[in-house]
This record gives C-alpha cells, structure tokens and sequence, in this order.
C-alpha cells in the first residue's frame, strides 16, 4: 500500500509556492497500453483515496503530472455530498473514507457537452486547500467520456453532485484550482468562521492571487 501526501497549497498558515508551482502546471495525456508506472499510479489513487474523507482525487493532487482521477461513482443523497465536501476542506486529512469502494478511475477524462441553461451554485471543498470552502458556478448537466482502468472507453452523462466532482477534478488536471476564475466563485470562507481564522485565510487567499498574475 502507498498511501500518498497531498499537494497542498498552503499548510500550518503557511503558503507553499512550489506547490503552487506544480499544482498549476496542465497534466500529460495517459497513452495505451497503461504501463506499470502508470498502473502504479492508479493503485497509488486507490490507497489514498481510500484513507482519505473525500469525493475524488486528481493525480498531480498526490505529486503526478499525468490525467487521471479517482472520484466517486455514486451518490445517494444531497445530504451525503454536503457532508464529503466539508469533510474535504477539513485541517486533518487521516478521517478514513467511507465511501472507499465506491469509485472509479477516470483516464483521459473529458467533456463533450454542457448544458449552459442548467447551472448551479453549490459548496466545493478541497484537500488541496485545507481550511477553505467556495461558492461556485457549475454546469448541473453534462456529458463525459474517459477511459477506465481496464482501457474501457465510457461516454456517461452526469447531473448533480457527480456532475460538480468531473468538473473539480478536471480542472485540477488542467492546473485549475476551486478559487481560480474569480466571475465563477460566489463567495469564499474559512471553514472555521472565527475572526483569526477569517483574517488568517485573507491573507493565504491574497498571497496566492499574487504569485499566480
């Protein structure tokens, strides 16, 4: 078992800005048949997933550059997902998750069609950036295509909270973070609503806006 460290961006009140660095670089396309370094990566997603409290992880989350994520396959209730994405902004990653068999492996991952009349404004939380919850803008519909593990070409459509979790995933594939695209982000805030942490995450936050212009 290799249970993996994730990227963060920031930890203890502090910015890393090598993170940052290899966070925002855009991942390398996965080519067929999967090698054992790859598959490597693919059981590397699996252990850690499976010890974190989490929806899904990218590759580059747990140190690389290549287009794959591991991300639930089904959610049951809202109320289920509310929960992850708290669990996710959360100080202390070693929770276990309980949702450990309940993923897939998503290679190549891409979005095919949108449903620009259909978005919504919900919670994202990230492992990446502990501490911090947003308000952001996505699509609630859309249609996907991605290989699996097995070389399993899949075209699926996704709605809801599956449909947010694509679109958090992949945009860490393409070196996007949650709090990149300011027109897309409602609000932003600590997870821990006191002052200090209010004005501590004020600071990370334009720290980090400063060394990505």
């Amino acid at each position: 078992m290799a249970i993996k460290k994730i990227v963060k961006i920031w930890d203890d009140g502090k910015i890393s800005n090598s993170n940052i660095e290899f966070l925002k670089l855009k991942t390398k396309k996965v080519t067929f048949p999967l090698s054992p370094f790859i598959n490597q990566i693919i059981q590397d997603l699996i252990d850690t997933y499976e010890t974190i409290a989490c929806a899904g992880i990218a590759a580059n989350q747990i140190g690389y550059e290549y287009q794959i994520f591991i991300g639930m396959k089904e959610i049951k209730t809202e109320k289920e997902a509310e929960e992850i994405e708290k669990k996710e902004a959360e100080l202390s990653s070693a929770l276990g998750n309980p949702y450990a068999d309940n993923y897939e492996i998503y290679i190549n991952p891409q979005i095919d069609l949108t449903n620009n009349k259909s978005t919504k404004i919900d919670e994202e939380g990230c492992l990446s950036i502990p501490g911090l919850m947003v308000e952001r803008k996505r699509f609630d519909e859309i249609k996907v295509r991605y290989y699996d593990a097995n070389g399993k070409r899949n075209k699926k459509r996704f709605s809801g909270f599956l449909s947010k979790l694509f679109q958090h995933e992949l945009d860490h594939l393409n070196g996007m973070l949650m709090i990149d695209g300011q027109e897309k982000i409602e609000n932003l805030y600590p997870l821990e609503t006191s002052e200090e942490q209010a004005k501590l995450y004020g600071i990370l936050y334009s720290q980090y806006q400063k060394l990505i212009k």
